[in-house]
């Protein structure tokens, strides 16, 4: 991701060859619908960049700057260093505002698909933006374009272990990636499925591809997080 000379608002995302082609039609794509003047909260593709030759090299979006990744605000050590003067209601307000930006993206007949706290952004009032826009899923005209890619601990578990390349994704599936990152800001930073299980020990990914959830007893002590 490049910065723009003359366009201090704007970026430029470059591909390198061996992604660039299977890019171009989704890109494209997302430039025709104009998706960019949909909403300021994501980076969409505003324009399509092209080498000298017209050959497909990326795209044009809103440069996000001023912003940090969710997980620097959820996690404590890292909230003080960024944001110094959140406080709980601050939290709650990301929270609110994380979920107004996943609704109104899905009126744009996109799925985010590959939900994750470094694809959010969040600034110092409190506002969201949502970059990697071209990994999100598209239909458009009758077509539609997967998101192929997703991480383990944001993935719903009817989804564990099934090709997402060829899966169609849902605004189901976007909420349960949704839901484990208000309970990341709400919790400081914990995930709702990590704790320790009743029989073997399991990564997150295994848990919720389980339906492993965490329950909380009375104790203040982190290891009486009980996966059941």
């Amino acid at each position: 991701v490049y910065a723009v000379p003359g366009k201090p608002d704007q970026a430029a995302k470059l591909y390198n060859a061996a992604l660039a082609g299977t890019r171009e039609e989704k890109v494209r794509a997302m430039v025709t619908h104009a998706l960019a003047r949909s909403t300021e909260l994501v980076a969409f593709p505003s324009d399509v960049v092209t080498d000298p030759k017209g050959r497909f090299l990326g795209f044009m979006m809103r440069l996000v700057s001023g912003y940090r990744p969710l997980h620097e605000l959820y996690s404590p050590k890292s909230r003080r260093s960024h944001f110094p003067s959140a406080d709980y209601r601050f939290v709650v307000r990301a929270a609110v505002n994380l979920a107004s930006a996943v609704g109104k993206i899905h009126t744009t007949d996109c799925v985010i698909g590959d939900f994750n706290h470094s694809g959010v952004l969040v600034s110092t009032d409190a506002t969201v933006a949502l970059i990697d826009a071209d990994s999100f899923q598209f239909t458009a005209a009758g077509t539609s374009y997967p998101c192929v890619v997703g991480v383990p601990d944001f993935t719903p578990p009817e989804l564990h272990g099934r090709s997402l390349a060829t899966v169609a994704r849902t605004h189901a599936h976007d909420r349960f990636g949704l839901a484990v990152a208000i309970f990341h800001l709400l919790a400081m930073g914990r995930h709702p499925y990590a704790g320790r299980s009743t029989g073997s020990d399991m990564g997150i990914g295994e848990a919720i591809a389980q339906n492993k959830f965490c329950l909380l007893y009375t104790s203040d002590a982190a290891d009486d997080l009980l996966c059941v």
